[in-house]
């Protein structure tokens, strides 16, 4: 059975979400960027600056099951199929689908997330440098990433990618876990959010996370809401 959807699109900043279809019998996905809404006629779709139009426009138009995939802020993963509306290249590349009313919800998050305050660096197969930044949640299904390293330039190459988590817990001990890339949007201005499924043991995650709530350093800056830490450059990963 089909749910009511239309009410939990809200579209954070720069939200990222995935178009899927086929096309003469052969299956094709798309990353665009849900950009905004005109409720309830349409919502307005962002291709970055890499995409290829005269790819995707014949894909997206003549496609014969258009579907939209997103991960809502409740942590919801939400897919309806959807039309185009109108399509235009400039000055931006944009697409128009309609307004999904309904469709299929489920809930990504099985267990509850614990917040963390806690600097880590996350490395991307086959991209260098290490990603600067810090956990800022996780539970047994993963961890929530945040950097304020400009990444915008790999967008369309990040999700689904095999990633690796460092974690300095001393000189001589760290923890290093692997995951893969299930979400990437913009949280806020200058603040990437990257969330990574992590398959842990309830005994690992009790570990990790006794580690990272119980350093003083981490509680008074939860308290205080210091981000001072926060001081990455926002030049490595730059095109």
């Amino acid at each position: 059975m089909l749910d009511t959807i239309s009410h939990r699109i809200v579209p954070s900043f720069k939200q990222t979400v995935e178009i899927t279809g086929t096309l003469a019998g052969e299956p094709f996905a798309f990353s665009v960027t849900l950009l905004g809404q005109q409720y309830p006629q349409y919502l307005i779709l962002g291709l970055g600056h890499q995409a290829r139009w005269e790819q995707v426009l014949p894909a997206v138009k003549e496609s014969e099951s258009l579907r939209l995939k997103m991960v809502s802020d409740e942590g919801e993963m939400i897919a309806a199929r959807v039309r185009l509306i109108h399509a235009s290249h400039f000055p931006e590349k944009l697409l128009f689908v309609s307004y999904p009313e309904q469709g299929v919800v489920r809930p990504l998050r099985h267990s509850p997330r614990v917040l963390i305050d806690h600097p880590a660096q996350l490395q991307v197969e086959h991209m260098f440098p290490f990603i600067l930044g810090k956990i800022v949640d996780m539970g047994l299904g993963g961890f929530g990433f945040e950097t304020h390293q400009q990444v915008p330039s790999i967008t369309d190459e990040l999700l689904e990618r095999q990633v690796k988590l460092h974690l300095r817990q001393d000189e001589d001990t760290k923890f290093e876990l692997d995951g893969r890339v299930r979400m990437f949007k913009e949280q806020r201005p200058n603040v990437w959010h990257i969330g990574i499924k992590c398959a842990l043991n309830s005994q690992e995650c009790e570990d990790i996370v006794h580690y990272l709530t119980a350093r003083r350093d981490v509680i008074d800056r939860l308290i205080k809401n210091d981000h001072s830490s926060e001081s990455y450059s926002n030049n490595t990963l730059q095109a």
